[in-house]
């Protein structure tokens, strides 16, 4: 669910950040184009040498109507390809592919003040091996919905702002299936498995940004509109549905000074959920109400979901001369539940709640070829660890090592 948050956060403060990348002038129309392309190889401690590619590419266009009005539309293709992942999040070959579009009027008010009301359509297209279809992925997803977004400029000399912004959206998963629900009655899966995952999204954040720095606070609130939340007694509520809410804070800035270019962030992530979990410790395990409290084959984890997380990014560049430069980067995510037990390798679980760790260390040579483009070449080395030691489906500790190469073109 946190690739929903994500892509929720970045549809209602995108069109803000393109407001101080594009530059409204006397033009009636100005374009924008923003494209990264990356192809790299991948050397896990565990598993198999792989290779994996991302894509992400902006197109949008600005059209002036009058001095108070414009026209913003932006289309959105990512492609992610098999990598390196924080725990719990999913497999090294897990892949996907969104479509994106949105559409803005702004109108300004007053000289400082600014509004944008805008809608937005998603398709998002996910799988977990190679000979899987795109259209059959377990996690392939629509959205659309609809935007009101207010800037005020404080400062127009060091383009000081503050963007408010609220964002609904209708979230369907239409491949979705309950496994669990379907073992436990295989003769009713047209009942269990009707858009469980079917949600609504309701988002609000404040973003301020001055000269080079940038920051804000959001909340967002996923309301799931078939799936129950499982009661203490290990049986799925008749009225009571999943809710999740994230609040997110993040700061940052830009800074070039003389040789060096330097741009950390650091974000702090709490997440919270009314659903409960059922762990089985294999497969056919029976469950009984009457002993739930995990020393039986079926352990009932309260606030399972509930984390809180944070992140730092610390990107620098030496420039050696107007083209080229060395850079390195530390990158790094940690992760506490504040209800979920840790486990041991057989299953178990264990004193002391799970926390994972994710460390990313990139050392690069990069040449600008010219104004508008420049390619990198990378060495990234990850360590991956968790006091989680149960990894059958999914890895939680290993070291991975990163040859890539990327190419970024924008204007």
């Amino acid at each position: 669910m946190k690739k929903i948050i994500l892509s929720a956060v970045v549809a209602a403060s995108l069109a803000g950040r393109l407001y101080a990348t594009v530059a409204e002038d006397s033009k009636i129309f100005t374009p924008f184009f923003d494209m990264s392309l990356n192809e790299a190889a991948y050397v896990p401690s565990v598993g198999n040498i792989f290779s994996g590619g991302n894509i992400n590419t902006q197109v949008g266009l600005l059209t002036k109507i009058t001095q108070k009005d414009q026209l913003f539309g932006l289309y959105n293709f990512n492609y992610a390809g098999p990598g390196f992942t924080p725990q719990d999040s999913k497999q090294f070959t897990d892949r996907s592919l969104s479509h994106s579009f949105t559409f803005e009027y702004r109108r300004n008010i007053t000289e400082k003040l600014r509004v944008r009301p805008g809608v937005a359509f998603t398709t998002d297209y996910s799988r977990s091996g190679a000979n899987e279809a795109w259209k059959n992925g377990l996690y392939n997803m629509t959205s659309s919905g609809l935007q009101l977004a207010a800037d005020y400029t404080f400062d127009f000399e060091r383009n000081g702002i503050v963007s408010l912004t609220y964002l609904a959206k209708s979230v369907k998963f239409p491949n979705y299936t309950d496994l669990l629900k379907e073992f436990q009655d295989p003769r009713n899966t047209a009942n269990v498995n009707g858009g469980l995952q079917d949600q609504g999204i309701k988002q609000v954040s404040l973003r301020p940004a001055w000269g080079k720095w940038f920051g804000g606070v959001t909340y967002t609130q996923q309301d799931y509109k078939n799936q129950k939340v499982i009661g203490l007694d290990g049986v799925y509520s008749l009225t009571d549905n999943q809710k999740d809410k994230t609040t997110m804070l993040d700061a940052g800035f830009h800074h070039t000074l003389w040789i060096f270019e330097l741009s950390p962030m650091v974000s702090y992530t709490m997440h919270r959920s009314n659903q409960n979990f059922l762990r089985y410790k294999y497969f056919g395990a029976v469950l009984n109400p009457a002993d739930l409290s995990g020393t039986s084959d079926v352990t009932l984890v309260a606030k399972n979901y509930d984390y809180n997380e944070f992140t730092l990014s610390v990107p620098l560049y030496l420039n050696i001369t107007g083209k080229w430069a060395i850079g390195g980067a530390v990158n790094m995510t940690s992760r506490k539940y504040t209800d979920r037990k840790k486990r041991d390798e057989n299953n178990n679980y264990v004193a002391g709640l799970q926390k994972n760790l994710m460390t990313t260390m990139t050392g690069s040579i990069r040449k600008r070829i010219n104004e508008t483009a420049l390619v990198q070449l990378y060495y990234a080395l990850t360590v991956v660890g968790s006091n989680n030691k149960f990894e059958k489906y999914m890895p939680a500790n290993y070291t991975g090592n990163t040859l890539g190469l990327s190419y970024q073109l924008s204007y």
